[in-house]
């Protein structure tokens, strides 16, 4: 396993899994991903301004909802980084495959987390558990991480 430590954020993934990072000063953004060499990603976005967690993972959920015809919600809650998070479970077709995506939302005095796992649910038969390893080992320095905000 890798570990990405920065932005006052970490987690664990695959030593295999590819990572990207896209910093948006402008907007106040920061998206961390890792994907798999399948359909399988993991992604969280961080917002610097304040974006109520609710208002965030609703309008994810609207995005979802204006891109697919049919689409099951299932409402969730999980525990992240010591933190309950509010979420949904989402099924869909996309490219005649039936797919998977996990919405989490969390809250913290520096950002709102937006985390997104997803992929078609013949990969998620080998991946999922790999996905659930990655936000179970998230882990947040909101409290103690001096100069967060400097991110260049």
């Amino acid at each position: 396993m890798k570990l990405f430590n920065e932005y006052g954020i970490s987690f664990e993934y695959p030593d295999d899994w590819e990572l990207s990072k896209v910093v948006d000063e402008k907007n106040g953004e920061i998206q961390i991903g890792v994907a798999g060499t399948d359909s399988s990603f993991w992604m969280i976005s961080l917002f610097l301004v304040d974006i109520p967690a609710e208002d965030l993972l609703k309008k994810s959920l609207e995005v979802f909802q204006e891109e697919y015809d049919e689409l099951d919600v299932y409402e969730t809650k999980a525990r992240l980084a010591g933190k309950e998070c509010p979420g949904y479970d989402v099924e869909f077709v996309c490219s005649e495959l039936i797919n998977s995506a996990f919405l989490r939302v969390l809250k913290t005095s520096l950002f709102t987390a937006f985390i997104l796992y997803q992929g078609t649910d013949q990969d998620l038969q080998n991946s999922l558990k790999d996905l659930e390893a990655i936000s179970l080992s998230l882990d947040i320095f909101d409290n103690e991480f001096d100069g967060y905000l400097d991110i260049v």
